[in-house]
């Protein structure tokens, strides 16, 4: 686990980026509460602790392995008899559909509220409420700027900067690079470029290019093309949480040699990938946070709902897949865009056990 010190300072400028016995779920409304609330009584009525969790951008690929593995573990020995989750997916990232659930889950009578941040204080109205409730909130997946809110997050603050780092390290003496951010607008991804360029131009190296990969690997793949066409000499691309895949098919298909490369999706494809092309002479580092964290964030509110006490704060390294583990990653006989990342130490989830409830590709 790590803290570090510049946490509650990235919590301010970015955020993010089941059931056990019973299972609501929501797609894309706000409006109406939880299937099987009610009320406290109703809700807990055989003894369980109720638990909702609010997830922003409901089908995507990242949440979606999330949402399975902490459904897995409320499912598991372990947890079955004492938690029911209820699930509420909104869309788009859109703060004020966030808020608004999390207010139907209060109204639903539940015990906690998981929620992964769709900005870094548009849920304030919903904390407020629960807090007078005595109800605790816990942020999962990503920080939130709140007294009232405990953190259970992959550091994201980090997660770019060992990229970064990474790439300075593996350069040759071609320094000129190539940027990719993520989705411009997005949190997660503003609070964290601005330190990914400083620490790529203080280390030595020169963005010569820049522009998006959208979180899509087909999307980083037409970026590189674009770039390769004016920049065919470019010596590294760092790509943020994305481009593993894409960025060295746009290599292959203009016919040049690869380039060390920093990713970061988790999808199977950028495993896959580093460890076809790895002979060839593909270095890569790819940088993500584990869905599974969901599952670390259920864990965490099942500790503090029976009386333990949980650090207010808890960020966690990324994985970090090079071409010397692709292997062990890469999963032959799953597409490319399946999210790899479904278990978190410690808690010991299988890839059969999570399956049963993926609902994603």
């Amino acid at each position: 686990m790590q803290r570090p010190q510049h946490a509650r300072h990235f919590a301010r400028g970015a955020a993010v980026l089941a059931a056990a016995s019973s299972l609501a779920l929501l797609a894309g409304c706000t409006s109406a509460p939880a299937e099987g609330g009610g009320g406290s009584d109703a809700a807990g009525g055989d003894g369980k602790f109720v638990i909702g969790f609010e997830q922003p951008l409901g089908g995507q690929a990242w949440r979606e392995m999330g949402l399975a593995s902490l459904q897995a573990l409320a499912n598991s020995p372990e947890y079955k008899d004492k938690v029911e989750v209820k699930i509420v997916r909104t869309n788009d990232n859109d703060a004020a559909q966030q808020n608004a659930a999390m207010q139907n889950l209060i109204a639903d009578g539940v015990d906690l509220i998981l929620f992964d941040p769709a900005s870094s204080s548009g849920a304030d109205a919903a904390i407020t409420q629960a807090t007078a409730q005595g109800i605790p909130v816990i942020a999962n997946g990503g920080p939130y700027d709140s007294d009232d809110v405990y953190v259970v997050s992959t550091d994201w603050a980090n997660a770019g900067t060992i990229g970064a780092d990474w790439l300075l390290e593996n350069l040759g003496d071609d320094k000129n690079i190539a940027v990719l951010e993520g989705l411009a607008g997005v949190p997660l991804n503003e609070g964290t470029m601005p330190g990914v360029i400083e620490t790529l131009e203080g280390g030595g190296a020169t963005v010569v290019a820049q522009d998006t990969n959208g979180w899509n690997e087909a999307t980083a793949q037409e970026a590189m093309s674009t770039i390769l066409r004016s920049n065919p000499d470019v010596g590294g691309v760092y790509s943020f949480l994305t481009g593993g895949q894409g960025v060295p098919e746009a290599f292959k298909a203009a016919g040049l040699p690869f380039v060390p490369v920093v990713g970061g999706s988790g999808y199977n494809g950028e495993a896959c990938t580093l460890a076809e092309y790895a002979p060839d002479g593909l270095t890569g580092n790819m940088v993500f946070g584990q869905p599974a964290i969901y599952a670390k964030g259920l864990e965490q509110a099942v500790a503090l709902l029976e009386g333990e006490e949980i650090e207010k704060e808890q960020y966690f390294p990324p994985l970090e897949i090079t071409e010397e583990n692709a292997a062990d990653y890469c999963l032959a006989d799953m597409p490319n865009n399946f999210q790899l990342g479904y278990d978190f130490p410690g808690l010991d989830l299988t890839l059969d056990q999570v399956m049963e409830y993926y609902s994603g590709s």
